[in-house]
């Protein structure tokens, strides 16, 4: 099982690369064209992204909260991986990543500065 999945992971940029260069045959461009934007735009997505998903995660790990915005982070992360990898059809996949719509946040969830000190209500009893 594990050299199956060793066969298709080397397997699928082969033929993602083939595949690329096809489509530039059947478009009358050079194939290096298809690889320069998805690989420049890759670069960008992934700077932007480890930042972003840094800063992200440290505040989730705050608050002690996993949100939504961490995972888009990460799809994004993945679609930036995918666009580094060479191949038309990677791209492909990894616009429709770009294309999900992100979670929305809502409100309640957004961290507001209290007017004042936090107190905890009860009683107590002093035992000795």
């Amino acid at each position: 099982m594990p050299l199956l999945l060793l066969g298709i992971l080397v397997a699928l940029p082969i033929l993602d690369v083939y595949a690329t260069f096809r489509f530039a045959e059947a478009l009358n461009v050079p194939g290096w064209a298809l690889f320069i934007p998805g690989f420049f735009l890759g670069v960008m997505l992934l700077k932007r992204e480890t930042r972003t998903l840094k800063s992200r995660f440290v505040g989730a790990m705050q608050t002690m909260a996993l949100n939504g915005m961490v995972f888009d982070s990460g799809r994004r992360m993945l679609a930036a991986l995918l666009l580094l990898t060479p191949g038309f059809v990677s791209d492909i996949f990894a616009l429709f990543l770009l294309l999900v719509p992100n979670r929305v946040v809502p409100q309640a969830a957004v961290a507001t500065p209290t007017p004042g000190p936090k107190t905890v209500d009860g009683e107590f009893r002093r035992v000795e």
